[in-house]
């Protein structure tokens, strides 16, 4: 989005969704330390003060970014499972796969997610967010290991596993030594590459 479609769609009075909208964009095109509220203001056209009405601080407003973040990861791996039509265990799969993919396509959404403030200022709406995307990956956990993956495992642990193993990838992909080595791959060939380590399709057969 270019910065007078920004500007248009503060003008019609959305000042809270675009300035969570241009947040993402500074981090994406400057890193999160590059980001402030005053920034922002100065970036939009607005008072020094205008986005105080929305946001205190810096915190406030990423956790307003992870609490979109969570929402959107979440719909990315509810469409991959809902796509898939094979095996729990192939929707588990899938499920990693799906949320990969939104992290490499939204950086500056993904990078909120470990900005520590984010834990410090988290309010309820991104509590549950967060909840909400524990849950769906809970319940595919679930119905893969009734299919015999890690049957024996506490599902919680195993919802943790499953939960951090596509959230690490998504942290170390972009690291310049894990990056050297494979960027021979596509973006498709990492991803299914990864994820079928780490949930082998032909443990359902």
């Amino acid at each position: 989005m270019t910065m007078s479609d920004i500007s248009s769609s503060y003008h019609h009075g959305d000042l809270r969704r675009v300035l969570i909208q241009r947040a993402a964009e500074v981090i994406e095109e400057r890193g999160i330390e590059a980001l402030t509220l005053r920034g922002l203001a100065r970036d939009l056209g607005v008072s020094h003060g205008a986005p105080n009405r929305h946001f205190k601080n810096k915190g406030e407003l990423l956790t307003a970014l992870a609490t979109e973040a969570y929402e959107q990861a979440g719909a990315a791996t509810v469409a991959a499972i809902e796509a898939c039509s094979g095996t729990a265990i192939e929707k588990l799969n899938a499920m990693g796969r799906g949320y990969l993919h939104w992290a490499l396509d939204n950086r500056a959404l993904f990078a909120a997610l470990n900005y520590p403030d984010v834990k410090r200022n988290a309010d309820e709406a991104l509590m549950k967010s967060m909840r909400a995307f524990q849950l769906t990956v809970r319940a595919v956990s679930i119905a893969a290991q009734k299919e015999g993956r890690y049957p024996h495992t506490d599902e919680k642990l195993l919802a943790l596993f499953n939960n951090s193993v596509p959230f690490g990838a998504a942290l170390l992909i972009d690291h310049p030594v894990f990056a050297a080595e494979v960027g021979h791959l596509s973006r498709d060939e990492l991803i299914d590459g990864l994820m079928a380590l780490v949930v082998p399709v032909e443990a359902s057969s």
